[in-house]
């Protein structure tokens, strides 16, 4: 059984719709976890790569966690909401008023670069993030940051900026508004599980919309491939701070939720990628390429017989 993980990840967009949802009256006794609903978007199963740049994606090809994976998740959880995107900054700002008389709003995705209560934020320029509208001024948003930061205070300027989220090539579109939840069901979590199952195992199976890109087991290869002497210096920023520490947690998690959907043998594939995960993550950090290369082989093999157990 793999040992659970309690801690910071980058679970920004599950965490912020835990937080709506408790906003909206959901009871707290039975709302799933965070790491619960991370599974029931489906985002923790596949991985893709392409040549181009190279660059390298931990979840599946083409599915994305807008269109795709948020709504699976609120669906499954009993719950709908209105969304919103585009239109000017002028008519988002009255949308979101008119969302915050309601209750809490979820905001995202925003670009990190812009979020100025955080000091160092311009170096996560490009990066994606979720938060919750609490309270809009004149002047400026009171939200819920769920990487640490309640109750901060965001200038409308910086907000517009972040909520335009330009730099963001997967969104949907700009100034994402997700309000008025109300729940439709009270599914048991059994029930949950059944409803995202497909889509895991779809993901899981999930080949690459473009020949010269590449999904699963070979993916991971790939990765090991550009590893192996050292990658382009975007590609290892990227993958310190976001996508190696990320598959990890998404592991722990991921082995979790399999073994309460009565998947054993995937649930131990899944258990060993989350300790290779992580120590690929330390090979990286330690720039031990050779190390790296040959721990996200051994990810592959876990991988290949993952989408073989499920």
């Amino acid at each position: 059984m793999v040992a659970a993980y309690t801690g910071n990840g980058a679970y920004c967009f599950s965490n912020a719709l835990h937080m709506s949802l408790l906003a909206a009256g959901a009871d707290a006794a039975t709302l799933p976890e965070s790491w619960f609903v991370e599974c029931l978007t489906a985002m923790p199963f596949g991985r893709w790569f392409s040549p181009e740049g190279p660059s390298f994606g931990i979840n599946a090809p083409g599915w994305n966690s807008e269109r795709d994976g948020l709504p699976l998740a609120i669906e499954a959880l009993g719950w709908r909401c209105r969304t919103w995107q585009g239109g000017s900054a002028d008519e988002a700002l009255e949308r979101l008023r008119e969302a915050l008389a309601v209750g809490p709003a979820w905001l995202g995705p925003v670009d990190f670069g812009y979020l100025s209560y955080r000091r160092g934020a311009r170096g996560m320029a490009g990066f994606d993030h979720h938060v919750v509208g609490l309270a809009l001024a004149d002047e400026s948003l009171l939200l819920h940051d769920p990487a640490g930061c309640p109750y901060a205070v965001l200038p409308i300027a910086d907000l517009l900026d972040a909520w335009r989220a330009d730099s963001i090539g997967w969104k949907l579109g700009s100034y994402t508004l997700r309000s008025h939840f109300e729940p439709e069901r009270a599914p048991t979590r059994a029930e949950m599980i059944a409803r995202v199952l497909p889509a895991v195992r779809a993901n899981v199976h999930r080949q690459a919309g473009r020949p010269e890109h590449t999904a699963g087991h070979r993916a991971l290869r790939a990765l090991a491939a550009v590893l192996r002497d050292g990658p382009p210096e975007d590609l290892e920023r990227r993958l310190i701070v976001f996508s190696l520490p990320t598959a990890a947690r998404r592991a722990v998690d991921a082995a979790r939720f399999l073994a309460e959907a009565g998947l054993p043998s995937a649930a131990s594939a899944m258990g060993r990628e989350a300790v290779l995960w992580g120590r690929s993550c330390s090979a990286v950090a330690r720039r031990d390429w050779p190390g790296a290369a040959d721990l996200v082989e051994r990810l592959a093999d876990a991988e290949q017989e993952l989408a073989g157990a499920l």
